[in-house]
């Protein structure tokens, strides 16, 4: 009997344990990078072609210095008229009318904004503070639409594309005396520390989602614009005691889903999370890009066949479900162009092999209600 009741005891805490643990929020998402090239009737054409996918989420690029071309006046004010914000309040109305649920992300420096005006400049912190807060602030729920109705509520909102990265981010190192040193992990940091208390103000229900790192694994300072590995810019983070509500990253692994093991990888999650942790205990894990490639091409010199992309569409469901942390897991691109063939499309137009797939897993997977516009 004692041997019984040590056994159900045990059984019991198990289960309890179980119950306690938070259920796995992975959904598939999907984003289309050529929605903020488009207005009117063609961008509302688009939406319908994102939303014939199934997908329920949806990530969107803001682009900065389109739409504030010349520096405002109100920085934190979005009806400055220095700011044109016309395509994206009709994307992100479309996307919600279509049960789309939208993520924010922005970059691409304005010429005043930096110090060199080109795009990938590291920003200036207070002008990126103050536009990450204009953002949060016109998508708040209560902004006036102009039509006697509101712009709609977008709760996430990421600090820029990936920032480890000199494509995006400019200068990554800095010479100091006869060596490189890291520099963008410190200047990113300054930035989502300006923005997070600025964002809450205005959009308490904001989740302000930082890290957003490209897929670099170890890194070295050897020149200006030197990679700098997701570790590493992670534990810079960790260093600054950067204030976030969850932490984004983009996994393009090298082989299936399940088996790739560099870091950053679907198997080096566990290793993120520890990280993540001591920025944000408990704090989501959002992917907000992954992917493979169908050809080559300038970016990424792996690629597979598609038949194998649609083969790893739902591997990538499975690797991003043993996660419970892991939230989302979004598809990059809906559509090929000349310089990125990750896409369900072909450039023509024509679906590929993934595009079954892609709507086979998202119809599969509902989406947490955590997660409803």
């Amino acid at each position: 009997m004692k041997t019984w009741r040590m056994i159900a005891g045990i059984a019991g805490v198990a289960v309890a344990a179980a119950l306690a643990m938070p259920a796995s929020g992975a959904q598939l998402a999907l984003q289309d990078d050529q929605l903020h090239n488009l207005s009117g009737p063609a961008l509302d054409q688009r939406l319908d072609l994102l939303k014939s996918t199934g997908t329920k989420v949806s990530r969107v690029d803001i682009i900065w210095r389109w739409v504030a071309k010349t520096r405002p006046a109100e920085p934190t004010d979005p009806a400055d008229p220095a700011y044109d914000w016309s395509r994206y309040d009709q994307m992100l109305k479309g996307l919600i009318a279509r049960d789309i649920t939208p993520m924010i992300t922005f970059y691409w420096t304005p010429e005043w904004a930096s110090r060199s005006g080109k795009s990938n400049a590291a920003p200036r912190v207070a002008d990126a503070a103050a536009f990450a807060t204009a953002i949060a602030r016109r998508y708040n729920g209560t902004w006036p639409d102009g039509s006697g109705g509101t712009l709609p509520l977008v709760k996430r909102l990421e600090i820029w594309n990936e920032p480890n990265i000199g494509t995006f981010w400019s200068p990554q190192c800095r010479r100091q005396g006869g060596r490189y040193v890291m520099e963008s992990a410190r200047q990113y940091s300054a930035l989502v520390a300006a923005a997070y208390p600025q964002i809450k103000a205005v959009s308490p229900s904001s989740i302000v989602t930082g890290g957003v790192t490209g897929p670099v694994g170890g890194s070295v300072c050897e020149k200006t614009d030197s990679s700098v590995g997701t570790i590493t810019f992670a534990e810079e983070m960790i260093r600054q005691k950067v204030p976030i509500d969850a932490w984004s990253m983009h996994l393009y692994p090298i082989g299936s889903p399940l088996q790739a093991y560099f870091v950053p990888s679907w198997k080096t999650i566990p290793q993120i999370t520890r990280l993540v942790d001591r920025l944000k205990p408990g704090a989501p894990i959002y992917v907000t890009e992954t992917g493979y490639h169908t050809s080559y091409n300038r970016y990424h010199r792996y690629f597979v066949s598609e038949a194998q992309q649609a083969a790893w569409v739902g591997e990538t469901m499975q690797a991003a479900k043993q996660y419970p942390r892991v939230e989302v897991a979004v598809w990059f691109n809906l559509q090929d162009n000349p310089f990125w063939t990750g896409g369900l499309m072909r450039i023509n137009g024509t679906k590929k092999p993934a595009w079954a797939q892609f709507t086979a897993q998202v119809g599969a997977t509902p989406r947490p209600a955590t997660w409803a516009p």
